[in-house]
C-alpha cells in the first residue's frame, strides 16, 4: 500500500512524467513518512492519485505539504520552490513547458498546506497536456 501510496503521489507532482527507480525508491519513503506525520489515512493520500481532491481535510493538504517539502519542491517557508521544481522536471523534458506549468500551478494561498494542495490540484488537471 505504501509502494501504491507513493507512486500516485509522484505521479500527480510530476503530471505524466516518468519515473526513474531511484525516484520511485526516494518516493516511497517520503510518502511513508508524510502519511505517518500528517496523519492522513493511507487511502486518502492513495485517493490523490485518481484526481480525488472531494472532502480534502486539513491531514490530506498537509501531507501534500510534507511531500512536497521531502521532495525539494518546498521551502521550509511554505513556499514552491521553483528553481528546483523546474531543474527535476526540466531533465527529460521541454523546460519551456515545465516553467510555464511550474508558473501556472504556483499560487501563495492563505497557510502552506492549502498552497501545496492547490499545487497538487492544477498539477493533475494540467498533466499530460502541459508537459
Amino acid at each position: 500500500m505504501k509502494t501504491f501510496v507513493a507512486i500516485a503521489v509522484v505521479a500527480l507532482i510530476a503530471g505524466s512524467l516518468a519515473l526513474t527507480i531511484d525516484q520511485k525508491k526516494k518516493a516511497e519513503g517520503y510518502a511513508a513518512e508524510c502519511v505517518k506525520t500528517s496523519g492522513v489515512a493511507p487511502e486518502t493520500a492513495a485517493k490523490l492519485k485518481n484526481g480525488d481532491f472531494a472532502g480534502a481535510d486539513d491531514k490530506t493538504k498537509c501531507f501534500a505539504k510534507c511531500f512536497l517539502e521531502k521532495a525539494g519542491f518546498m521551502t521550509d517557508k511554505g513556499e514552491i520552490d521553483e528553481k528546483t521544481v523546474i531543474q527535476k522536471l526540466s531533465v527529460d523534458h521541454d523546460q519551456a513547458k515545465v516553467e510555464g506549468l511550474v508558473k501556472k500551478c504556483n499560487h501563495k494561498e492563505a497557510n502552506p498546506c492549502e498552497t501545496a494542495f492547490k499545487a497538487y490540484q492544477c498539477i493533475y488537471a494540467a498533466k499530460g497536456s502541459a508537459i
